[in-house]
């Protein structure tokens, strides 16, 4: 019998196992196509640095690289790139010059996303928020002018910090003020007078989406709509599963999830409560991660 297909989802941090339990729900319904084992691999360099405390790009592609060659060591069919920062660190990295196997990043799935969505409503305005390296790289934003999708159209703000606290406590009072905070950075740079996209360039986001829109509404008296790249990575990884790019099997999804970084029980308990419900094998995995201090 063929081995399982391989999928290896990185991210800096957890919230690219929304991704991860959007897959396996996907092929767990689906009930056919190929064996997947999926393995989540915390990217997040050391426990007292993340990518976005490192000097510059250089050093953040020097730590992703060695991440990734980690990663190679595993054999994976396949690799996304569940994270907005890391995604943009990638082009970067001497791996990008060298893979041997399929590399997706999440920042294409939202420059598609949010083109979409202009393109559909012309009157509306995008802004997009996420970490400082996704932010001041204009990556998102550039690609959209590229599309022509006029300049005043589009805005960026950074919520610095958000992610953290919605890995440590979603519902917390920390959670509540950067949501405020970013809110209020959203409604400083809007245009226009029409519905606000938001577009979510950060994978945990999606963990409060609703309220960031409650949020932005309430400071703009604008109808506010959440844009969610994660969504869009798992449909297209899905359609490429059902459209036959993987070999035949029992459409059975295993998960399992490495770190280099010690996980606190109550964060690894705090995400594995917003995961449960779509996906039970993805928060069981989290709450038994395997902590590989060598890792990269």
């Amino acid at each position: 019998m063929a081995r399982p297909v391989h999928l290896v989802i990185t991210d800096s941090g957890l919230g690219g196992l929304a991704i991860c339990a959007g897959i396996e729900q996907a092929v767990r319904l689906a009930g056919s196509g190929g064996a997947l084992r999926i393995t989540y691999v915390n990217a997040w360099p050391d426990d007292h640095h993340g990518y976005n405390d490192l000097s510059g790009m250089p050093a953040q592609a020097a730590v992703f690289d060695r991440a990734l060659a980690a990663i190679d060591a595993m054999r994976p069919d396949r690799i996304l790139i569940a994270c907005n920062t890391l995604s943009i660190v990638y082009a970067h990295t001497a791996h990008s010059r060298r893979a041997t196997v399929p590399v997706e990043g999440i920042v294409s799935c939202g420059v598609e996303l949010f083109e979409a969505a202009l393109r559909e409503r012309p009157s509306a305005g995008l802004v997009l928020i996420g970490t400082r390296t996704t932010v001041d790289s204009g990556v998102h934003l550039a690609a959209l002018h590229r599309l022509g999708i006029a300049d005043g159209r589009v805005a960026a703000a950074s919520c610095h910090g958000l992610a953290t606290a919605i890995e440590a406590d979603i519902a917390g009072a920390r959670t509540d003020a950067l949501i405020a905070t970013c809110a209020e950075n959203v409604a400083a740079v809007a245009t226009g007078r029409d519905t606000i996209y938001l577009g979510l360039g950060c994978t945990h986001y999606g963990l409060v989406a609703a309220r960031l829109a409650a949020a932005v509404e309430a400071r703009t008296g604008r109808g506010t709509v959440p844009l969610d790249p994660n969504r869009r990575l798992v449909e297209q990884f899905v359609a490429h599963w059902s459209a036959g790019g993987v070999e035949t099997g029992d459409g059975s999804a295993s998960v399992s999830v490495v770190s280099k970084v010690t996980l606190p029980a109550a964060k690894c308990a705090n995400v594995a409560r917003a995961l449960a419900e779509v996906s039970p094998a993805t928060a069981a995995a989290l709450r038994a991660y395997a902590h590989d201090p060598a890792l990269f």
